[in-house]
């Protein structure tokens, strides 16, 4: 389960990026992220962990909100775009094999149009903090969107 890790990736990012704008005595609220489908995180799992790895934290009680990013891929060779969807419908079925051997994922990703492996995953590995919600000690809200702290995607771009 590697939902643990994130959760602690999530933390650590948003604690730095409080600290580095002198945010202190705040409460975050929310935290809302874009993730990709093709990541195989357990929305649910990483919800968990963020509840119990937040103990103690500013972040402890905050409420996080995922916009999940579904897959889209390109074909190099002859252009078609398709999502893992349109080629899998019953996407739920395989999701538990790929979350176990993620390495299958070049191996069944191949375009539906020429069946060329030479393919470009254009959206479906995001892992981004969008926005942060906080509340200081007098109860003031502010939000922090477009104050991205981290853009986990893959690349760590």
């Amino acid at each position: 389960m590697h939902e643990g890790s994130y959760a602690q990736m999530i933390i650590s990012s948003v604690l730095d990026f409080l600290k580095n704008k002198n945010l202190e005595n705040v409460r975050v609220k929310k935290i809302k992220m874009r993730i990709g489908e093709l990541s195989l995180i357990d929305i649910e799992a990483l919800k968990n962990a963020m509840e119990i790895y937040s103990i103690g934290t500013p972040l402890e009680g905050a409420q996080l909100e995922v916009e999940l990013v579904k897959s889209e891929f390109k074909c190099r060779n002859c252009g078609a775009q398709w999502s893992f969807r349109d080629v899998y419908p019953d996407l739920e079925v395989n999701l538990p094999i790929l979350h176990l051997y993620p390495h299958l994922i070049s191996e069944i990703l191949k375009c539906p149009r020429c069946g060329s492996s030479d393919v470009e995953i254009v959206k479906g590995e995001e892992f981004q903090i969008v926005s942060i919600e906080i509340e200081n000690a007098g109860e003031e809200k502010a939000n922090l969107k477009g104050s991205t702290p981290t853009n986990y995607r893959g690349d760590a771009k």
